[in-house]
């Protein structure tokens, strides 16, 4: 039974864990409609942060919300943060548009049907993070399932691509991992070109890709990335694990990589700004990642079905 939890995503994610939520109701086609979700915020005192952490990109004058506390002195916060969620999921939906899988009908989010292969990506995301912060029980890792879906995206944008832990996976050595890499990629692997720590795995990188000029002759435009399904207040630091310095050289490199970091959740667009303003480094979110049109794997599949097969508790029973 996957049951509303507080705290599921971390602080700077609260809106888009309720958010979620609503879409796994309209899944199991019993949506809830905003007032009903703000009596049940109102009824759990449950205090939705993530609007309050970073100052509002274009802060209006009337706050969202309609009842209002006693003596009319501002909406109640139930309300508030139950409209905040709402306007969320209306910005996924502008965003996606036929990527989409739900609309708002009314004051409630529905499921569209008949679903469309290109609104897969979306709910395989969606999966991927629910099966990861509520635990459902799974036959899968949902990491490395994310890890190989980012791979395959960057496949979809023209770019050569490697999954690091599938590649790396039972060869203890990350100077062989580095050899594989390159060799995929067809770039010259340097192994003891810059230093790297005897125990490591992947020095911080899930994702490799190259866009190809045909050549092996000195330049490249080569994209390192780190995927993650870790709670919102850690994205700030995994930005920060992919090391150009250090992995434009084992690669022989000469043009320094693009590192960026790739989450299957929607960062909103403070913490967005946030996160890269503070980084200079991108941000993929499920709303970049479910744009790109692509066949999900059999990974995926698998996932997704088990995700959605499992209850949903209506939090009003």
């Amino acid at each position: 039974m996957i049951e509303p939890r507080r705290d599921a995503y971390g602080p700077e994610a609260d809106t888009g864990n309720l958010a979620d939520y609503l879409e796994l109701l309209a899944l199991a086609r019993t949506p809830l409609r905003r007032a009903e979700l703000a009596d049940y915020l109102a009824e759990e005192r449950w205090v939705v942060r993530s609007r309050e952490l970073f100052h509002d990109l274009d802060p209006e004058e009337d706050s969202p919300g309609e009842d209002q506390q006693d003596g009319g002195a501002g909406p109640l916060p139930a309300d508030v943060a139950a409209a905040d969620v709402f306007e969320l999921l209306q910005f996924r939906a502008d965003q996606l548009q036929e990527h989409y899988p739900f609309e708002l009908v009314g004051n409630q989010l529905c499921l569209r049907e008949p679903l469309e292969d290109n609104q897969k990506p979306y709910l395989s995301l969606l999966a991927i993070t629910v099966a990861h912060h509520y635990s459902v029980e799974t036959s899968l890792h949902p990491e490395r399932v994310f890890e190989s879906l980012v791979a395959s995206v960057m496949r979809t944008r023209g770019l050569t691509s490697v999954d690091t832990g599938e590649v790396g996976r039972g060869t203890g050595d990350f100077r062989a991992l580095v050899r594989n890499v390159a060799e995929r990629l067809e770039l010259i692997a340097a192994p003891d070109a810059a230093s790297s720590r005897a125990a490591a795995n992947e020095e911080g990188v899930d994702t490799v890709s190259h866009l190809s000029w045909g050549d092996v002759r000195p330049g490249h435009w080569v994209f390192i990335g780190q995927a993650t399904c870790a709670q919102s207040n850690e994205w700030a630091r995994k930005v920060l694990e992919p090391k150009p310095p250090q992995w434009g050289p084992l690669l022989s490199c000469v043009v320094k990589p693009l590192a960026y970091l790739a989450v299957p959740h929607h960062v909103e667009s403070a913490h967005l700004l946030y996160i890269s303003n503070s980084s200079e480094r991108l941000v993929l979110d499920r709303l970049r990642l479910a744009r790109q049109s692509r066949d999900l794997s059999d990974d995926e599949l698998t996932l997704l079905e088990e995700v959605t097969g499992a209850a949903v508790h209506h939090p009003l029973e």
